[in-house]
């Protein structure tokens, strides 16, 4: 940290005048070229991702706002629970964000690019692989500390403005962490039993609804813990009314 910055923040942030006729004065730059307000502004956005992340995930297949039609149903249990895209989506834009910043500054830094499960069209990473709260959790960890652990050398950087605005505020596409934060929350929580379903081959809490990705295109409802896959048969029709 350059103690004896003088350097003002490339944010343009400063502080509030001392005097009416006075001009505001700007922060300087402690941190690469960020003011000490906008890079702990990042490690606060970027502590926030993982259960925010497990939350949205957590959200997926709950009675959210929207009012779905078509709904999908656990193998070993008889209450529906309807698709929540908008947890599905935010997750997604936030996953795929964070992972392409990590791409960025691997290059710049002449270091490994971190490897994480994702699904990705044939030009760029979409999000995450579908997967548990927990691995949810996990892959966001990975992302996030990696991030962390740089944040001095990306700060330094000429796109560290572009990456603060874009983590931390975001934009109608992908919203920034805390108006994410605001609207899923980041308090941890369990999954609710009504979450996943129990599976009838090993008796877990573990059945899930697996969504399409790049590398299975199908639909299914499965267990996270022993792989057992629903007969396909009986989630088709589903399926081909949500993903056909």
């Amino acid at each position: 940290m350059n103690i004896e910055a003088t350097q003002p923040c490339a944010r343009g942030c400063t502080w509030a005048a001392a005097e009416d006729d006075e001009a505001p004065r700007p922060k300087p730059a402690h941190h690469g070229v960020l003011c000490n307000s906008c890079f702990y502004r990042l490690v606060a956005a970027l502590k926030l991702v993982p259960d925010l992340m497990a939350n949205m995930r957590a959200n997926l297949f709950t009675m959210g706002a929207a009012d779905y039609s078509e709904r999908v149903s656990g193998g070993g249990g008889d209450s529906p629970a309807p698709l929540n895209i908008g947890p599905l989506d935010a997750s997604d834009a936030l996953f795929a964000k964070l992972l392409s910043w990590c791409n960025v500054f691997a290059g710049e830094m002449h270091v490994n690019p971190i490897v994480v499960p994702t699904w990705a069209n044939d030009r760029e990473v979409q999000g995450s692989k579908p997967v548990s709260v927990e691995a949810a959790h996990l892959y966001a960890s990975w992302l996030c500390n990696w991030l962390t652990d740089r944040l001095e050398d990306i700060a330094a950087t000429s796109s560290a403005t572009a990456f603060h605005d874009d983590i931390v505020i975001g934009h109608e596409d992908a919203k920034g962490v805390f108006s994410l934060s605001a609207a899923y929350g980041i308090e941890q929580r369990p999954v609710r039993p009504a979450d996943k379903r129990e599976c009838p081959v090993c008796g877990s809490m573990d059945v899930f609804a697996k969504l399409p990705d790049a590398f299975d295109a199908e639909y299914a409802i499965m267990c996270d813990r022993c792989k057992w896959i629903e007969d396909p048969k009986k989630v088709a029709k589903t399926s081909a009314r949500l993903f056909g």
